[in-house]
């Protein structure tokens, strides 16, 4: 029998052997570990999708809450990209020195609009913006087009009303910058017109604006700033947020954002750590199911066992038979349900997906690879779940003696 403990092939032949002899009650395993892993698997490749989707389209959303100098003028839309162009500011250290609670993003722009910037026509009015894109979560989200590489000092980025190769070269008050990339289009006039560019690039232009203009713009001041933009984290709320500002921070407005789609995102968010919990549960569940039908069945296959003590077997081996069993069974259980579950994201594609789309919430589902290796470590998450509960009962049963094995009821 010594050659039993190391011959892989006798190990895989004999739990083969057992499962063929009790097929329906093998079925049934494999049945409830397909269920299991179909809702595992679809569930994960769900959240992934989700996840990617929500930073592409959610992320268009735009800001939850916009603060500005309280004798702003600001043109109120559902969506809060960016700030209207004012001559009245923000200072730049306003909102971060409060230290809120429950802010999950926090951008501050500068907008400067001219018709003597020397861009485009003769007088063409044009706003620049700068931005700092290390915050930034309602400009970039935009992105429809852009050159291979991150943004760099002297590139900007043109809203989806403007028409300018990229890589092209414009001027703004007299210096050149490269075009970066292209806006979709939004529908918020600041943003179609826009011209965006780093914040500290924009700062320094002001001494050639100075030098046009005859004067420094109040928000090119590098202590103020034209206002914030502000999104929520999960669980606070717009009147929460709102009171909190007006409180600390004087003369200011706060302007509301569409509670809908923050509401939306923030559930959503809830959502992806309720399927996390899922994925927890189902898998504590398979093992517990796993331990208690191998209990039964080691206890049935007792003097089976015993037979094979009396030849020779040691406890590892007959652990090592019921590990490569439930391996089997529960892997191909999991790959039965990796099967399933496509069929399941299918259906979740024509409901679900169908709804983010009427939103115009652009659904993303991970790329092939990555499917393929969430089915493979569902398979083999799987039979690591079905090793891990039957791995008890075997050795439970291993350690009795040939006697009890062989002669004793229970």
């Amino acid at each position: 029998m010594r050659g039993f403990a190391s011959t892989g092939g006798l190990l895989l032949m004999l739990a083969i052997q057992n499962l063929a002899r009790r097929q329906t009650r093998t079925w049934l395993l494999i049945a409830a570990i397909a269920l299991a892993s179909a809702v595992t698997f679809a569930g994960v490749v769900a959240m992934a999708s989700v996840t990617a989707s929500m930073q592409v389209g959610l992320s268009r959303v735009g800001a939850d809450l916009m603060v500005v100098n309280r004798d702003a003028l600001t043109n109120i839309t559902n969506a809060l990209l960016t700030i209207e162009p004012t001559d009245s500011t923000v200072a730049a250290d306003a909102v971060p020195k409060a230290a809120l609670r429950g802010i999950a993003g926090l951008s501050a722009q500068r907008i400067l609009r001219t018709d003597r910037s020397g861009f485009g026509n003769a007088g063409e009015q044009v706003d620049l913006i700068g931005f700092d894109p290390t915050t930034d979560f309602t400009i970039l989200p935009w992105l429809s087009e852009r050159l291979v590489g991150t943004m760099q000092p002297d590139d900007v980025i043109l809203g989806g009303g403007r028409d300018l190769p990229l890589g092209s070269q414009a001027l703004l008050f007299g210096q050149p910058f490269r075009i970066y990339g292209k806006l979709a289009r939004t529908g918020s006039g600041t943003q179609e017109r826009g011209v965006f560019m780093r914040e500290e690039r924009l700062l320094a232009l002001a001494p050639a604006i100075r030098d046009r203009l005859g004067d420094v713009p109040p928000m090119l001041a590098p202590d103020r700033v034209t206002g914030f933009l502000i999104r929520m984290a999960p669980g606070t709320t717009e009147r929460q947020a709102r009171f909190s500002l007006l409180s600390k921070i004087p003369d200011i407005k706060v302007i509301v954002g569409d509670a809908l789609m923050t509401g939306i995102r923030q559930g959503l968010v809830a959502v992806l750590g309720g399927l996390v919990l899922l994925v927890i549960a189902l898998s504590t569940s398979t093992a517990v199911m796993v331990a208690l039908l191998f209990s039964a069945i080691m206890a049935e296959r007792r003097r089976e066992l015993g037979l094979l003590k009396a030849i020779g077997a040691r406890n590892r081996q007959i652990v090592g038979v019921a590990l490569v069993e439930a391996a089997l069974a529960t892997a191909g259980g999991a790959a039965i349900g990796v099967l399933l579950g496509l069929i399941l994201l299918r259906l979740f594609e024509r409901v679900l997906v169908h709804h983010l789309g009427e939103m115009g919430i652009p659904f993303l589902w991970l790329d092939g690879a990555r499917i393929w290796a969430a089915a493979l470590a569902c398979v083999g998450g799987a039979a690591l779940i079905g090793m891990a509960g039957a791995s008890l009962p075997a050795w439970r049963m291993g350690r009795r003696d040939i006697y009890d094995l062989l002669w004793k009821e229970g």
